[in-house]
């Protein structure tokens, strides 16, 4: 029987992943043509951004193919670790909208459906990613352990998102300059002034990104 769940899980996965490549392809398509037709790369970034949002889902991705990683406590946790600073890079791209400014209506509606392509992109991988580690954490513990965990990183990558597009931190300056980021952290924390924001972005995003987990984990549990 766990055969037969495991291979209907591998195809599942296949089909999810060929949609996810052609998904991609047409955002950086559409980016292209963009290029092309105003002969500006003004929106690369958004590639940069997608690459940076595919590495969560990537992490999941081989956790999930690898046996061996699998049941090792160790490797969970290690991947887990990686996957987590990584994990607000795929939601963060739909804060990318406040780079619409142009007197163009044409070009403007152009590239808010062209940020909006790519931040679609990035927030799939991110919510397939956070389903995929939720799967991983209730086989190898319990499905209380699962859904605590999914919790709380749904609020942890809404701070994040914060952290990124407020105070220009990057997921590897943890390890570059880990106490200016400490203590950034604190004052976005209990500083009034910046409590505020600080606590209405990360509430709104993690919100936001555990209401998708459910949604997705529920039409995906009742398509398999």
């Amino acid at each position: 029987m766990d055969n037969k769940v495991s291979f209907v899980e591998k195809i599942w996965s296949q089909k999810i992943n060929r949609v996810l490549l052609l998904s991609i392809g047409f955002s950086l398509a559409i980016i292209t043509f963009r290029i092309k037709r105003t002969e500006t790369i003004g929106y690369i970034f958004l590639v940069w951004n997608l690459f940076l949002a595919t590495i969560p889902y990537g992490i999941t991705q081989v956790l999930k193919h690898t046996e061996w990683a699998r049941k090792s406590t160790f490797m969970i946790v290690f991947a887990f670790g990686f996957w987590l600073l990584f994990l607000p890079n795929a939601p963060y791209i739909i804060t990318d909208l406040m780079h619409l400014k142009t007197k163009n209506d044409y070009i403007i509606w152009f590239d808010a459906f062209m940020i909006f392509v790519f931040a679609w992109n990035g927030l799939l991988m991110g919510i397939l990613s956070i389903i995929d580690m939720y799967e991983i954490i209730k086989k190898r513990w319990t499905i209380k352990a699962a859904i605590i965990t999914v919790f709380c990183v749904a609020f942890l990558s809404g701070f994040g998102i914060y952290l990124g597009r407020f105070l220009r931190w990057n997921s590897w300056e943890l390890f570059s300059q880990p106490i200016a980021l400490f203590q950034d952290i604190m004052t976005s924390c209990f500083d009034p002034a910046y409590r505020f924001k600080t606590w209405g972005v990360t509430l709104g995003f993690g919100s936001f990104l555990y209401l998708l987990f459910l949604f997705f984990k529920g039409l995906l549990t009742s398509n398999k």
